[in-house]
Parts: C-alpha cells; structure tokens; sequence
C-alpha cells in the first residue's frame, strides 16, 4: 500500500523536493523542472505545468504526506512542507535507495530501453550548467531510487516479488498467493490476470529481480518463479518501509481508499504503464 501511495505521477518529486525545506508552489515548480532538466537522460522533455502541480499538491494534503506552513517569517505565503508521516516515509526510503544505488546501471539501462531513449543519447537541448547544474550525492541516491520506482510502481510488481518470498513458485500457484493476498478494504475484487502477470513477469526478469526461464523441455508455464540475490535484498531493504506501514495502516489505508472510490477517481492511474512518473529525483 506504501507504493500504492507514492506511484501516483509527481508524489515522489514533490516528497524529494521538500526534504530541501519548506516552498511555495512557484518554487515547487521551479526545483522540480531544474531535476527534470538534470534528468533528461531519462525523462526526455517532460515539464510538470502549474496546474498539475495545484492538483498533486491539493491531493497530497488530503492524503497527510504535505501541509502549508504555519504563518512565520521561514515560510513563505502559502508554501508546503512535509508531515512528520512523510518525514518517516523518506527515513524509510534510504535502505531501498541504497540498493537502488548498487543496481543502477542495469535499471537506468532498462528505463532507457523502455522509454526509447539512446543509452549514449544526449538530450536535444542539453542543459547549461546554470540552468540545471551536477547532481549531489544525495540528487543521485533519490533519483537511483526513482528509477527503481518506475518498476515497483507497476501495480503487481511488488505483490509478485512477495509472493516469491518464501521460495520459488509455477506461475499459476504464484497467481493465487498474490490474488488471496490483495487488501480488499482498498482494492475491491481486483485480481492479477494471467496476461497482466507473464508482462509483469517479464519485465521483473528483465530488471533483474526475478529467474523464471523454462529448462530443458520445460514449458514456460511449468517452470517455476523465484527470486534473485538482487530480490532478496530489495525485498530486504523495503523492510523498513513495511514498518512505516503497519504503524500508519489507518492513515495509508483511508487515503488509498479516498483515492480510488472517492470524486474524481476515475482518473487514478493505470495499472500497467510505464509514463511518465515525474521527476525522478
């Protein structure tokens, strides 16, 4: 549900810009298009406008993760800053990023393949190093993780990487554990189809996360699924980030289900894309 919370387009630029401090929307934009320039290995063109903005940050005050500054001389009119709920979230995020960090290079590649971009492709307006600058440590570590996102924000990808936890599994049996294990108070009668599972499957495989491969005469759907090194430590590392959870369950699972059943939730995201998720860090 953690991941449910964040995959929406923005959230996770708007969380990382506000680690820096407290900004107004018009700063907001500003620091987030700066990143997006930085990124443009990965994220092309993308512009996030003001009205999207206005939209991302009315529905993160609904959900707890922002709030508008108390009137004092540090805050500008109407600047947003992180709850202590978000705050804790962020903490959470450093060991995923971290893994995220020492995987990299396989899954910026990958996010290159995806999104057709070159791998030695320089943006068609390359940034000047006013405008955008080097990224620190700490702008590299959070987008590493936002590149991550990009695939756990998959809506089955982490379910199907659960489900592997306790040893390997055909894919049809790995279907029912995830399918018995989905939140109904938010997700209804969702259920993972066969299709939606082989795609995601394969793009886990790809990722280097999952092994699913036929041998010898196998066929694919009898061979069985497990998790990699790689996986196990991902799944290691999100540990902290399940804790988050359980301590906040109520606030997570209200949000989420405001989200999908309330005005307007026709328009929540889809499922199985991979567009554009915002900044990456």
């Amino acid at each position: 549900m953690t991941i449910e919370l964040i995959r929406n387009k923005w959230t996770y630029a708007v969380l990382v810009a506000l680690l820096d401090g407290a900004m107004s929307p018009s700063e907001l934009l500003q620091h987030i298009n700066r990143g997006n320039v930085r990124n443009a290995d990965l994220l092309n063109e993308w512009v996030l406008h003001e009205k999207t903005l206005v939209e991302t940050l009315r529905r993160m005050e609904g959900e707890g993760l922002i709030k508008r500054c108390p009137t004092s001389p540090r805050c500008k009119s109407a600047a947003r800053e992180l709850t202590s709920l978000s705050r804790e979230l962020m903490d959470a995020l450093h060991e995923p990023a971290s893994w995220a960090t020492r995987h990299a290079r396989l899954l910026l590649s990958n996010l290159q393949v995806r999104r057709g971009l070159k791998l030695d492709e320089r943006p068609s307006r390359p940034p000047s190093a006013t405008a955008a600058g080097k990224r620190t440590p700490s702008q590299e570590r959070w987008r590493n993780f936002g590149v991550a996102l990009t695939m756990l924000r998959l809506r089955w990808s982490f379910p199907v990487m659960a489900g592997l936890r306790n040893g390997p599994l055909r894919p049809t049996d790995l279907a029912v554990v995830v399918n018995e294990g989905i939140d109904r108070r938010v997700y209804g009668q969702r259920t993972l189809s066969d299709k939606v599972l082989w795609d995601t499957l394969h793009r886990l495989s790809a990722d280097g996360v999952i092994i699913h491969e036929a041998r010898g005469r196998e066929f694919a759907g009898t061979a069985r699924c497990s998790l990699t090194d790689s996986g196990r430590e991902l799944l290691t590392a999100l540990v902290p980030v399940g804790k988050w959870a359980v301590r906040h369950e109520d606030e997570i699972v209200e949000a989420l289900r405001s989200r999908h059943q309330g005005p307007g939730s026709a328009g929540a995201t889809h499922p199985q894309t991979d567009g554009p998720s915002g900044s990456v860090g």
